[in-house]
């Protein structure tokens, strides 16, 4: 009888160990998402903690374990990555993001307690020095940019729709896009418009909402059965302003483009290669996949310029283009 005794007490001190876990829930919950982009009813919360003095001006706060809690829920666990960053899928509500245990840097110990409320769309939450609490006496002290405040819950219900953090305008971000388009050339040499696919490649690179395309276009012109089909080829470059940088899930941008290649027209018509220009506007959005893929679908239209070693002749160029884009670098997004 006494060991079946301590058999079940055994049993049940498991059983209450076992109920205590389960009341904070520990989970390692990071997920490669977008920040505010709502999966299954959660919102994907990135959290970028770093700190700097003026010897680092940057150094990611690698490892560090925090802890997502509101009032009546269970309690979820991340750490951060080789970046410094978490990326969480929690409930919309009030939480208080904090450190479990002090991060030791240069000769001082900090945490944070931040209160948060996560909602739909909601740009990343910054953890520094700014609002750390610092204990010890550290080497250096650092210069921090007062408008580089962490989102708070008054930040979230008085920001307008599409605001984003401070980080979100200074991080620099790269991506690659790939995709099919097609649409209507005319080149103003009398045949009038004519039907034309193709695709297009590029990469993308920006500074906040700001970004720099620049890659290749290949479009295929066909004129009709009698002749046979023409070809355009060369180099672009883009510039773009994204209306939401990085927080929604429907990012879309505007701008300009302009491209330098070559026109090689229909073999039935002529046979010598000529130099074309074109330069014009685009209109476009990504949609997020939740996860670092999106959907892109853009519209392109632009004014041809196109020159042999005997004539000039001017056109239009307007095409619908569908792909993909592809995250490669992007902390704040």
């Amino acid at each position: 009888m006494r060991r079946i005794g301590v058999s079940l007490s055994a049993i049940l001190a498991a059983a209450m160990l076992l109920a205590t876990l389960l009341g904070t829930t520990a989970l390692r919950a990071q997920v490669r998402a977008d920040p505010g982009v709502v999966i299954g009813g959660r919102v994907a919360v990135r959290v970028n903690v770093t700190l700097a003095d003026e010897e680092t001006p940057y150094s990611p706060v690698r490892g560090l374990t925090l802890a997502f809690t509101r009032p009546a829920s269970d309690t979820v666990l991340g750490r951060t990555d080789e970046a410094g960053v978490v990326t969480v899928l929690l409930p919309p509500g009030s939480y208080t993001i904090s450190a479990p245990a002090s991060y030791a840097w240069k000769g001082a110990h900090y945490s944070w307690s931040v209160p948060v409320t996560v909602v739909a769309d909601m740009p990343p939450v910054n953890l520094d020095r700014s609002n750390a609490r610092v204990s010890g006496n550290p080497t250096r002290v650092a210069r921090v940019d007062p408008s580089r405040q962490v989102q708070s819950s008054g930040d979230v219900s008085s920001a307008p729709a599409g605001a984003h953090s401070g980080d979100a305008r200074t991080i620099p971000w790269l991506s690659m896009e790939v995709g099919a388009e097609g649409g209507l050339t005319r080149l103003g040499n009398g045949r009038g418009s004519h039907g034309s696919f193709g695709g297009a490649g590029s990469f993308v690179g920006g500074l906040g909402p700001i970004a720099l395309a620049v890659g290749y276009r290949y479009t295929r012109i066909r004129y009709g059965s009698d002749l046979d089909p023409a070809s355009l080829d060369g180099g672009s470059a883009e510039v773009r302003y994204h209306l939401r940088p990085g927080a929604a899930a429907i990012r879309p941008y505007i701008g300009v483009v302009g491209s330098v290649g070559q026109w090689n027209e229909s073999a039935s018509l002529a046979d010598e290669q000529s130099t074309l220009r074109m330069f014009g506007g685009t209109v476009g959005a990504q949609f997020g996949l939740a996860t670092s893929v999106r959907l892109h679908v853009s519209v392109t239209a632009a004014g041809t310029n196109i020159h042999t070693s005997q004539t000039t002749s001017t056109g239009l160029f307007a095409a619908g283009h569908v792909g993909l884009t592809f995250d490669i670098f992007s902390p704040a997004r």
